[in-house]
């Protein structure tokens, strides 16, 4: 899968949430798996992640359960060119505990619902590329859910030198809540460095949060094993109508089995580190901000192309 590596400042970063979001097809630039198929196809991925618990520094503390699904039907004009619809639900259930004054206020649970159209196209023999308009709305539990609406697009394309690196440019445009249009440049990457060792950024439920890069080793058919970190970002709207922020760079392990081609699930162990809390108020001002620990969690993921 090509890669999404993403340059700028961290004001830019904040926004990369939305990339996540794009429903891109199981390969946004690549060519389809080797396996005969039909011009119609399907795919369904999606996850479950529990974020153990972690002390604030200004007091308290909070864990989550996290789980995420999205699925919809593609078509292949031909090996190089596709159009999908994929819709997907996410569900974050925080569980904030509090230790006396001063702690974090916190949230309840959210809720996320995106729908977004991937577009491929081939350019020539080597040049493939894509454009994935998106909306979604993402809001606590008890807001109004379509104050939580945001929206754009990215798009980018690679060119593949040989059989083994494919590498491009590509940006993204988005709205944001009670923030200004983010605009930021990607790099698409899919490097097989050997034959059983790649680099790339990873999928599932984690890579549905923001960008990363993992180096991933088969040493046998069924099974891949990786290592990598990524930048999440996680924005959303309060039920009094502000706007909640996490952030976080999660480390993480990854072992996967795929038991039969276009079919895999994956067992995920990390850690969020360099973890913030932000609560806004409905203009955009800061109203709190809270570093949190190192926070170990653990999940299993799931993905399907039929």
């Amino acid at each position: 899968m090509l890669a999404w590596l993403t340059f700028g400042m961290e004001n830019t970063l904040r926004s990369l949430v939305t990339l996540l979001a794009l429903t891109l097809p199981a390969t946004a630039l690549a060519q389809p798996a080797s396996v005969e198929r039909g011009p119609w196809g399907a795919l369904i991925q999606g996850g479950y992640v529990h974020q153990f618990d972690s002390d604030i520094d200004g007091g308290g503390s909070f864990s989550v359960d996290r789980f995420f699904v999205e699925g919809g039907p593609n078509y292949s004009f031909d090996r190089r060119t596709s159009v999908g619809l994929n819709v997907a639900y996410g569900y974050d259930g925080y569980d904030f505990s509090s230790d006396g004054a001063g702690s974090f206020t916190g949230w309840d649970s959210v809720n996320e619902v995106r729908v977004g159209v991937p577009v491929r196209f081939g350019i020539g023999e080597r040049v493939n590329a894509f454009v994935a308009p998106q909306l979604r709305m993402t809001a606590e539990s008890g807001a109004d859910f379509g104050s939580g609406a945001t929206g754009g697009a990215v798009a980018g394309f690679s060119y593949t030198f040989g059989e083994r690196l494919s590498i491009g440019p590509g940006i993204g445009v988005f709205s944001q809540i009670e923030d200004s249009v983010a605009v930021f440049p990607i790099l698409l990457v899919d490097w097989k460095i050997t034959d059983t060792l790649s680099l790339e950024t990873g999928q599932g439920l984690g890579a549905t949060r923001g960008p990363g890069l993992v180096a991933n080793w088969q040493p046998i058919d069924d099974w891949t094993f990786g290592v990598g970190a990524r930048y999440e970002s996680f924005q959303f709207r309060l039920a009094d109508g502000g706007v909640g922020r996490e952030r976080a760079f999660p480390v993480f392990f990854t072992a996967g089995y795929s038991p039969m081609p276009l079919v895999s699930g994956a067992l995920v162990v990390g850690a969020d580190v360099g973890g913030e809390l932000t609560r806004e108020n409905g203009f955009g001002q800061t109203v709190e901000r809270e570093d949190f620990d190192p926070a170990p969690f653990v999940g299993v993921t799931f993905r399907g192309r039929f």
